[in-house]
């Protein structure tokens, strides 16, 4: 009995001591319960959400309309002019000269991805020429066109299946196609009551169109008064036959012509102005353009021309020969070069050769340092350059004109 009695009261220890280091439930734990958060949320909107809208920027805008926004945030609204281009107006930066004894007028090309007021090479050729007897205008240009991406051949799945026959990892197809045969031969009970579906609709769209019978019987009636009309004369002359199979532009020649066409614009708005006297500054991808229009315009006059192209290369896309339409300019050209690459200037080596070879005796080729970027300094080693060599080249005199008496 005493054994019993001791491995009772130590039985009772040992629940007493478990039951204290068990933790205590208290009041708080008990009311808190997990939150069902599927009940508490909203039923889903039955409005269809809206279809995305992608936008391309307009980089070459976005660059133009900052640069007249800064020219008028500084007064300078002045120098804004609009020219009246074949395809459109353009917009164009016009400085006058500035001494009273004008020299002629200079049009002012820029690369791509820049605009007509960039700071190391347009801004301060423009602003420093009018000292010296110059009018300056340099117009804007578009953007320009991209390379279409490489065509992607559609997925041949013969292909693919003779490769994995070879390698045992393809199955046959005609398995496939047997378990499909009969999967879709076996209907379910779903499937029967969609037939009825269709019937209803269609016997409730019939109603509706018997509903509709008044309103057909006034079309009608106005059918027949619009035949009793006399024919309305054709004011757009129809498109012939001729025209329609003519060959569509391509999209790189239709590119090649509007940037001519534009650097025609900016020529023929100095000639409006009196300007005749004309020199072109072309910079970078520009000269390809102002090359081409000179070609064309040499045809008829070659003088009162100059051309200076300032890191001249050639277009790639679309494919423009460089180095041959400047071989036939026989008119005074001035290449400087800034860029020291090995592939620049084994470029312009070659257009060197080129030009030489058709014996321009007014061909020069200059390696000058790069100008660094600024907004203040106009007087740099390149715009010297430049007004030296129009001076020289291409400096013209006022000559008044003889009225005669009829």
């Amino acid at each position: 009995m005493k054994q019993w009695l001791l491995f009772f009261i130590l039985f009772n220890l040992v629940m007493n001591v478990w039951a204290q280091d068990e933790p205590q439930e208290t009041e708080s734990d008990a009311t808190e319960q997990p939150i069902d958060t599927e009940a508490t949320k909203e039923p889903p909107s039955e409005i269809p959400p809206t279809p995305k809208v992608y936008i391309t920027p307009n980089k070459a805008k976005a660059r133009n309309d900052d640069v007249i926004r800064y020219l008028k945030n500084f007064q300078r609204e002045d120098e804004i002019i609009e020219i009246l281009g074949q395809d459109g107006n353009i917009s164009g930066l016009y400085l006058p000269e500035n001494t009273g004894k004008p020299q002629g007028g200079v049009l002012i090309l820029h690369d791509i991805g820049q605009h007509a007021h960039w700071p190391n090479t347009v801004t301060p050729i423009r602003e420093y020429l009018p000292d010296y007897g110059w009018n300056t205008l340099s117009i804007f240009f578009d953007e320009y066109i991209h390379k279409p991406l490489p065509k992607v051949e559609p997925f041949q799945f013969k292909e693919v299946q003779e490769m994995g026959a070879e390698n045992g990892e393809l199955q046959d197809p005609t398995d496939q196609g047997e378990e499909l045969t009969q999967e879709s031969t076996q209907t379910s009970p779903n499937q029967v009551e969609a037939p009825v579906d269709q019937l209803e609709n269609t016997n409730t769209s019939q109603d509706q169109n018997l509903t509709l019978g008044n309103g057909q019987e006034e079309a009608d009636q106005l059918d027949q008064v619009a035949d009793s009309l006399d024919e309305v004369p054709d004011f757009v002359p129809p498109i012939t036959q001729e025209v329609l199979e003519q060959p569509a532009i391509p999209v790189e020649d239709a590119f090649i012509e509007s940037m001519i066409q534009r650097t025609e614009d900016g020529l023929n708005s100095l000639n409006t102005m009196g300007q005749f006297n004309t020199a072109i500054i072309a910079n970078g991808l520009s000269a390809n353009w102002a090359a081409k229009m000179l070609q064309e315009r040499l045809k008829t006059n070659n003088v009162g021309y100059a051309l200076i192209l300032i890191d001249a290369k050639a277009s790639q896309y679309p494919k423009v020969n460089l180095n041959e339409t400047l071989a036939e300019l026989k008119i005074p050209l001035l290449d400087i070069i800034t860029q020291d690459s090995p592939e620049f200037l084994r470029a312009s080596k070659a257009r060197k050769g080129a030009i030489m070879r058709k014996q321009n005796p007014n061909y020069t080729q200059l390696y000058l340092p790069a100008v660094t970027v600024s907004l203040y300094e106009r007087d740099n080693m390149i715009s010297r350059r430049i007004r030296g060599w129009l001076k020289t080249n291409a400096a013209g005199e006022e000559v008044p004109v003889k009225v005669t008496n009829n």
